[in-house]
C-alpha cells in the first residue's frame, strides 16, 4: 500500500503544467541564493545540502505532474553515475511509489472508457492504489474469484507528452551537463518509447505476443491479460503476489537464490534480443518481482 498521501487533482493544460515547472524554477533559484548565503560565510560549504533541496523540490513537481516528467526523473535514476546522490535517493522513489491519484479519479476514468465504475465491471475493487508509478497507478480487483490487478493511466499523460520533455528539457541540461545536440537526441528517443508505453491496447498486444514467446523459459513468470477487460488508458491481468527487487534483497537471500533470479533475468533479456530481436518491458527494478515459488514475476 502507498504512504503518499492521495493527490484530489492533476494539472492537464498545458498552461497549468507550464506554470507548475515555472514555480518550481523559482524554487531551484531560491535554493542557489540560500546556498551562495550561507557559502559567504562558510566558504568550505559542499554542495549536498543545496543538491537535497532541489532534488526534494522538483521530485514533488514532477510527481505531482506525473507522465512524461516523472519518468525522465525514473530513467535518470537508473544510472547511479549519471547524478548527485541527492537525486538518485530522491527519484528512485518513482519506480515504486509516486504519489497515488483519488478514488474520485480513478472512477472518472473508468467511466470514461467503459461507461460504467470499476465496481460495475468487477466483484471488487479497491478503490485504494497498490502501486503508482509515472504513468500510471495499480489497483487491486477479484473477478469470477480471480485477483487481478489494473493497470490505470493518470488523466493527460498521454496528450502532454512532448509539451512535457520541452519543459523539462532546461532541467535535464542542466543535470545532465549534455550537449544540446546530445540531449535533442536523448529527448527524442525518450518521447517516441513514451508515446508507445501510453498506448495501452499497443501494451497488452504485446506483453501477450512477449508472454506468449517466452513461456518456457526457465524461473520466469507472466500475468494473463484480459484485452475484453482493458482499452486506450485501462489495462486489467492476473495479480502476481511477490517482493519487489529491492524488498527481495533485503530479506538478504541466499548467494544461490540471488544467483537463481540473476540467471532468470538475464535469460529473459537474451532470449528476448537475440532470439526474438526485439525486446520488451522497461527494465526498472520496480517492473520484477520475485515470487513466493522463488520466481522472476
Amino acid at each position: 500500500m502507498s504512504d503518499n498521501k492521495e493527490q484530489n487533482s492533476i494539472p492537464t493544460s498545458k498552461v497549468e503544467r507550464s506554470a507548475k515547472f515555472v514555480k518550481t524554477g523559482f524554487k531551484v533559484g531560491g535554493n542557489y541564493i540560500k546556498h551562495y548565503s550561507k557559502k559567504l560565510f562558510n566558504p568550505d560549504l559542499d554542495r549536498t545540502e543545496l543538491n537535497e533541496d532541489n532534488a526534494a523540490d522538483i521530485y514533488q513537481s514532477l510527481s505531482e505532474l506525473k507522465g512524461s516528467a516523472l519518468k525522465v526523473a525514473q530513467m535518470l535514476s537508473m544510472d547511479k553515475n549519471l547524478l548527485p546522490q541527492a537525486y538518485v535517493d530522491k527519484f528512485t522513489q518513482s519506480q515504486y511509489n509516486a504519489p497515488p491519484l483519488s478514488g474520485p479519479l480513478i472512477v472518472q476514468t473508468f467511466k470514461k472508457y467503459f461507461g460504467k465504475s470499476p465496481e460495475q465491471i468487477y466483484d471488487k475493487f479497491n478503490i485504494r492504489s497498490s502501486n503508482a508509478a509515472s504513468i500510471g497507478q495499480v489497483h487491486q480487483a477479484e473477478l469470477n474469484g480471480k485477483k487481478l490487478a489494473i493497470k490505470i493511466q493518470y488523466p493527460g499523460v498521454g496528450d502532454s507528452i512532448s509539451s512535457d520533455l520541452k519543459l523539462v528539457k532546461p532541467f535535464a541540461f542542466r543535470l545532465l551537463g549534455m550537449s544540446e545536440k546530445e540531449l535533442d537526441v536523448y529527448m527524442r528517443e525518450v518521447e517516441e518509447r513514451l508515446l508507445e508505453e501510453t498506448d495501452y491496447e499497443l501494451e497488452v498486444r504485446r506483453s501477450i505476443e512477449f508472454s506468449t514467446a517466452c513461456a518456457n523459459l526457465n524461473n520466469v513468470v507472466f500475468p494473463s491479460y484480459y484485452p475484453e477487460l482493458s482499452g486506450k488508458r485501462i489495462i486489467t491481468m492476473d495479480w502476481l503476489e511477490g517482493k519487489h527487487l529491492r524488498e527481495f534483497l533485503a530479506t538478504n537471500p541466499s548467494q544461490q537464490l540471488r544467483d537463481k533470479i540473476g540467471q532468470a533475468l538475464w535469460d529473459f533479456y537474451n532470449f528476448q534480443q537475440h532470439e526474438l530481436r526485439a525486446v520488451h518491458a522497461d527494465p526498472h527494478p520496480g517492473n520484477f518481482m520475485i515470487t513466493g515459488d522463488d520466481k522472476l514475476g
